[in-house]
């Protein structure tokens, strides 16, 4: 057996316990699902601290030079030098684009724990359908298993985030 088919195996056994804990199949869907949620969160969380520790000097030099290009921009349409000012601007605004996109590409590498995770339910629940109450146009009478685990991991999101928050809080008025 090759490296990745023992590591696959392993995370499988790892990702399917908790779908097998409970005694009825509804309740394990649930809760396997919801702490799926919590470690693409986590996963996810751990990935952006690392891409963030890994370009924060750069990201600071970056977002230093936007800084700076824009008081010379300013200070050069104060002074009347337009070109001066068309110039600089430019550059602030080259600046600027390079960290926002640097930031955008950091926050989206929280993302790619939930690719994987839809991937291993399609592996693993592909087959199932989860009855409506009511009818949607979009989705009908039945919906997969995206239609349950985005929002379990966008709500897993917001409440990481508020309760991170909160903690922050609580340190700074310690």
């Amino acid at each position: 057996m090759d490296f990745f088919s023992t590591v696959f195996q392993w995370v499988d056994a790892f990702l399917i316990a908790p779908y097998r804990w409970p005694q009825y199949p509804a309740a394990g869907w649930w809760l396997g699902t919801a702490l799926l949620a919590v470690w693409c969160t986590l996963l996810g969380e751990f990935t952006l601290a690392v891409c963030h520790r890994a370009n924060r000097d750069h990201l600071r030099r970056v977002t230093r030079q936007t800084l700076e290009h824009h008081e010379q921009s300013l200070n050069a349409l104060k002074a009347g030098d337009k070109e001066a000012y068309k110039s600089i601007n430019r550059l602030a605004n080259d600046a600027y684009g390079k960290t926002f996109f640097l930031q955008i590409a950091m926050a989206s590498s929280a993302l790619w724990p939930v690719a994987l995770a839809l991937g291993w339910l399609d592996l693993r629940f592909s087959e199932v359908e989860f009855t409506l109450p009511a009818f949607l146009p979009l989705a009908g009478g039945s919906v997969k298993y995206p239609f349950i685990f985005l929002p379990l991991y966008i709500l897993t999101r917001i409440l990481f985030s508020e309760a991170r928050r909160r903690l922050k809080t609580q340190e700074a008025d310690s």
